[in-house]
């Protein structure tokens, strides 16, 4: 057999162990999204998902939610005020069914492959002179995989988030919905915050301190739940469903549902939950997105290194 043209993507341990080499190895913590919280809601469906989607979880009242709130990168004391994404993970249960969504604050992801994942994250090792990383690999893997460029663009032209609250989340990733017709269609989730979106101003990010994302939404969710509307996201002609890196002009939204935050839940509360973007409920299913389709073995590699 010819194996001149295969391609061997790297594995979930080459892509952990790219995490741990640029962020280092923090005992107990995620290779991912090291600083976070726990917080607890309620997700509530919408009449409209029928459109959409068929399934026993969307055809409930209202529905326990588990959610953590997070910083990109692997740095468990990374300020809040860094110019990273900011996540969003949420548990959503109904009898022996979950519904994880695993969401992101800009939306599009760094990496379209594995491959550009491990690249990117190589090249952004900090030289050991400067503790910084070399601009020149960098530029180095951005003309090798220009997806590489998107999400740092986006992440550079707004400051960072003021509020867990006031932020929107996307999936990235493409998912398929099924109807009860039998009807499937593609989409994105994009999660949008009843209170608008804020970012830090330039005189914001001078005054405030490095740790004030938690007790802000401590305090909002002690005055009010935090609310956000859940949607599926339409692909327009032409809008990739398997690259994540790439934005989508989009064809309109159908409302999935309603998601409210109410509180802060008790400390590591959800330390012990993995949330993988392929856990779906009957009516979702998986794109075939070489992103998406990676995650639950690397997250499992990550669960491992943290608990041992």
């Amino acid at each position: 057999m010819d194996t001149t043209n295969i391609v061997t993507r790297p594995g979930p341990v080459a892509m952990i162990d790219a995490l741990n080499d640029t962020f280092g190895k923090h005992a107990g913590k995620r290779a991912s999204h090291a600083k976070g919280f726990c917080a607890r809601g309620e997700f509530l469906p919408s009449p409209d998902a029928a459109q959409l989607v068929d399934g026993p979880l969307f055809r409930a009242e209202a529905l326990a939610a588990t959610l953590r709130f997070s910083v990109g990168g692997g740095n468990p004391g990374v300020s809040d005020k860094s110019r990273s994404v900011r996540g969003m993970a949420v548990r959503v249960s109904h009898g022996e069914q979950d519904w994880d969504l695993v969401l992101l604050s800009e939306p599009v992801f760094f990496a379209a492959t594995p491959e550009s994942f491990v690249s990117f994250l190589a090249a952004r090792v900090a030289d050991p002179l400067t503790r910084k990383p070399d601009p020149a690999k960098i530029a180095a893997h951005n003309a090798q995989f220009p997806d590489g460029t998107r999400q740092p663009a986006l992440l550079a032209a707004h400051g960072a988030p003021a509020s867990y609250a006031t932020t929107p989340y996307f999936s990235n990733n493409a998912f398929t919905f099924k109807s009860a017709t039998g009807a499937v269609q593609t989409a994105r989730i994009v999660v949008q915050p009843l209170a608008g979106t804020r970012y830090l101003s330039d005189e914001d990010e001078i005054a405030y301190p490095d740790a004030f994302l938690e007790e802000e939404l401590a305090l909002r969710t002690h005055a009010a739940a935090v609310e956000f509307d859940v949607m599926a996201q339409l692909p327009a002609e032409g809008d990739s469903l398997t690259d994540p890196s790439q934005p989508w002009l989009g064809a309109g939204m159908v409302k999935l549902g309603r998601l409210r935050v109410t509180g802060i839940a008790a400390h590591g509360a959800c330390d012990g939950l993995v949330f993988v973007p392929v856990n779906l409920p009957a009516g979702i299913g998986a794109s075939e997105d070489p992103i998406l389709l990676a995650r639950a073995a690397a997250y499992a590699v990550s669960l491992k290194r943290r608990t041992i």
